[in-house]
């Protein structure tokens, strides 16, 4: 039986964690809504030279991230000299087994300043390269942009190009992007449809 000095020690102990609980809970109900400022990262991939900041969370694998491409690239080039797009990688592993090597061909190809090219062949192809283990044919890729394919190959396998997709992907984590693509304008997480008019109220 419990003595009147542990019921105490009890009782402080589960107020203080119910109290903490409140105020994280508080605390992230205080941020919602408000602009994520640190959402774009270190800008590593980007397009246009406007002020308004797009970002995207997307994963190559993706068929919803595919689907989009076509009217997202209109957007972009409508709107080039008022935003600056910024690519994130957020590849699902879980239910896109080859997401994350798709990714790590970008930033190899990236690495001899071919990333845009690269992303467009893989969402072009996605059907193509996604049904069975794609290394060999993100290689042939390679060799379709005219890239260093020896280079490619050590880029496409080497620590640094893993690290830059994780560290993309921890930050998805901690906003808790749950899927792809999600978009940000200025910080504040926008569905693809609404994309535009904020472009559009932000640069009146």
């Amino acid at each position: 039986m419990m003595n009147l000095k542990s019921i105490l020690w009890f009782v402080g102990g589960t107020v203080g964690i119910v109290i903490l609980v409140v105020a994280l809970l508080w605390q992230f109900g205080a941020q919602s809504g408000k602009p994520i400022t640190d959402i774009s990262g270190n800008k590593i991939h980007t397009f246009g030279t406007g002020n308004v900041e797009v970002v995207e969370f997307s994963d190559f694998q993706c068929p919803a991230c595919g689907a989009v491409q076509i009217p997202l690239k209109q957007l972009l080039t409508k709107y080039e000299s008022k935003i600056t797009f910024v690519y994130r990688h957020f590849p699902l592993s879980t239910i896109h087994p080859y997401a994350m090597i798709a990714a790590q061909a970008s930033e190899a190809a990236g690495k001899q300043g071919k990333f845009w090219e690269m992303h467009d062949l893989l969402f072009a192809r996605q059907s193509n390269w996604s049904q069975s283990e794609p290394s060999e044919v993100f290689k042939q890729y390679a060799k379709e942009l005219l890239l260093d394919e020896i280079k490619f190959a050590v880029d496409f396998g080497s620590q640094e190009t893993k690290d830059v997709v994780a560290a993309d992907s921890l930050a998805a984590t901690r906003y808790r992007i749950s899927a792809t693509p999600t978009f940000y304008v200025n910080g504040i997480e926008t569905t693809f449809e609404k994309i535009e008019g904020k472009i559009l109220e932000l640069t009146k």
